[in-house]
Parts: structure tokens; sequence; C-alpha cells
């Protein structure tokens, strides 16, 4: 597989189909035991999760005139299940960067993947299961020029500084593949700077890309997820075509833009 199969790695816009494959991986530190019923409930709100996350990002899709459908259900697809043991620190992400990569190449056919789901992207979720002691953040592999391997990679911790990731977390990190970027902090790649950030606080406190947390409770919802995507975020995914807020904030074009 080269670059040349994925132009914008393997997931491009959430327009079309989206198959999201799960790995469920041990690493130094912590491990799964699908034989125990905490891991097992685990598991399942995982999926319950993924599903909801899908289903928003369908309904965002919509809401901009475009069509969407995720296959997340690893319950119903069996082939979007994997599990692995990996001798490195998830935490760590150079260590883990290279292991997954390779793990993926040798062991996951993607194009054959999206050749049976007839799917127009592929998003890898790497799933370690934390506890409570876990300090580190759940973040997202999204392609860039140059990337050895295409794969766009969730490196999604089930619980992280102190709390259980929660449906909107996974649906900010999906859009994180198709090149939605951060809005709470500066990013010199998109030309977000300190100006940025605060016009983002003041004017879009509920936009997915900056907040996850429920805006009146400022709590993580785990049924639902009732942040907004605003054009912003829908030009930089693909959604749309244009963003005012580009040219107002002097924020680098979308990769759409130009690929």
């Amino acid at each position: 597989m080269t670059n040349q199969l994925y132009p914008l790695g393997t997931a491009n816009t959430p327009v079309g189909r989206t198959i999201v494959v799960s790995i469920f991986c041990d690493d130094d530190t912590y491990s799964w035991d699908f034989d125990s019923k905490i891991d097992q409930n685990t598991v399942n709100k995982v999926n319950r999760y993924m599903q909801i996350a899908g289903d928003y990002i369908e309904d965002v899709a919509e809401s901009y005139g475009k069509e969407a459908e995720f296959i997340t259900d690893f319950h119903e697809n069996p082939d979007l299940f994997y599990s692995v043991s990996l001798n490195c620190d998830m935490s760590d992400a150079e260590s883990r960067a290279y292991r997954v990569w390779k793990y993926i190449d040798k062991n996951i056919d993607t194009y054959a993947l999206q050749d049976k789901y007839d799917a127009d992207n592929v998003i890898y979720f790497v799933i370690t299961n934390t506890d409570w002691n876990n300090r580190n953040i759940t973040s997202t592999r999204d392609w860039y020029e140059g990337m050895p391997y295409p794969y766009e990679i969730v490196y999604l911790f089930t619980i992280d500084d102190t709390e259980a990731n929660c449906p909107a977390v996974y649906a900010h990190e999906i859009l994180h593949t198709f090149g939605a970027p951060d809005l709470y902090t500066t990013d010199d790649t998109y030309g977000i700077d300190k100006t940025a950030v605060k016009y983002f606080e003041n004017n879009m406190p509920n936009e997915l890309m900056y907040c996850c947390s429920d805006l009146r409770s400022t709590r993580y919802l785990y049924d639902r997820i009732n942040n907004e995507v605003s054009e912003l975020t829908a030009y930089y995914i693909g959604l749309t075509d244009s963003s005012e807020l580009v040219t107002e904030l002097g924020l680098e074009p979308s990769q759409h833009t130009y690929k």
C-alpha cells in the first residue's frame, strides 16, 4: 500500500461511508481481560460510544447538505475488531507510532476491508484499557505529508486525566482524522494563534473541536453529544468549500482545498 492510494490518508472527508476498525491493545502498563465482566462492560461502552459518535457525525454532515454513513459496531461486524499485545508504552507517541503502523500494515488488509464494505474511509481506533491513575490524553495521529503509512489512527485511553472518555471525545478525535484542528490551543499548521483561540473561546464555546463537555453542565455526557460543529470545522473536514473565518482570522486553507 502506498500513499498514492490514499493521498489524504485513509480518512478523507465524512462524505460517503466510513468504517472504524477497533484495536484493543495491551501495552507495558495496561491490558484487557475479555473474560472479565468489568472489561466486557468497558468493551460494550466503547462500542456504544463509537456508535453515538458515528451517528452524530452523520447528522452533522446532513446539516451541511452531505450524506455520511459510519459503520462502527464491531459486535455486528467482527472483522472490525482486533486484539493485540504490543511491547511498548502507549502513552509515548514516538514509541507506539511505528509499532502500531507496522502491526496494521502486517495484520490488517485495509484495502480489502474498504472493498468489502464499499467504504470511502477507514479509521483505526487503538484502545487502551486505562484506569483512574492514567494522566495521558487521548490523541490522534492524522495524516500529514511525508508520513510513512497512510493510516489515520486514534489512540484512545478509556480513562484519561481522571475522566472516562465520552462519545463527544470519540467524535472529536474522528474529526481530527478528516483534517479538523483543535480550536482550544494555538497551532502553526493551521495558523491558529492566541487571538484566534480567544475568538473561539468567546464566540464558539460549544464547538466540538473547542470543548467536548456539555456547555450547560460543564460535564461529559455519556448518552448523547450536545456540542456543535461550526462552519469552520465543516470547512476543514471537507463538508463546505469555504469559511469566512479563515479570511477573518488569517488561518491556513483546508487540506481539501489544494488536494
